[in-house]
């Protein structure tokens, strides 16, 4: 049997990769960016309304963006939806990995105050959708013991998935037969 050894700059030679890496770091930059500039101002990074929209249109602008100049400079200006959805999902999975290190980085040495804030705002909230005091007692006794480490995770996960849902709505315009952009 024939093994295979894939080195870092190996796997860059496929132009989807070093592409959507390119685009994620971009993106996955100005998140950072847009949260430090929050974080400076003494805001919120977690549930200021205007970085939560400055993030969404950081992901939705660098998707197309960057699904589009995949399609005009690798593909030769057709793309299918599957690589379209590839593409922008690899793009934000890029970014929210970049993101979700500049989050770990600054909840474990720089401010510890971010989680404790996110429990508070948690707890706040299932108060106020109703929940009973026990069920609330049960999730608090989960989530006071969240480390640096999962809360990284948590915010790689919810850009992820947001990356997904706006991939899937943007792939749909990209696709070969309908090619509005």
């Amino acid at each position: 049997a024939r093994k295979t050894n894939l080195s870092f700059m190996q796997i860059f030679k496929n132009s989807l990769l070093r592409h959507t890496f390119l685009f994620g770091a971009l993106v996955g930059g100005a998140l950072i960016l847009a949260a430090f500039v929050v974080y400076l101002k003494d805001l919120s990074v977690n549930f200021d309304p205007n970085l939560r929209s400055i993030n969404l249109f950081l992901i939705v602008s660098g998707i197309f963006f960057g699904v589009k100049k995949y399609r005009d400079d690798e593909l030769g200006g057709a793309i299918s939806y599957g690589k379209a959805l590839a593409t922008g999902v690899l793009i934000i999975g890029f970014a929210s990995m970049f993101y979700s290190i500049f989050i770990y980085v600054l909840t474990s040495f720089f401010d510890t105050a971010i989680i404790k804030e996110a429990i508070v705002f948690l707890e706040k909230g299932l108060h106020e959708m109703g929940y009973q005091q026990k069920d609330i007692d049960l999730l608090m006794g989960i989530y006071k013991n969240i480390t640096p480490g999962l809360f990284a995770f948590g915010q790689w996960f919810s850009k992820a998935l947001s990356g997904l849902f706006f991939s899937l709505i943007l792939a749909f315009f990209f696709r070969q037969n309908r090619n509005l952009f």
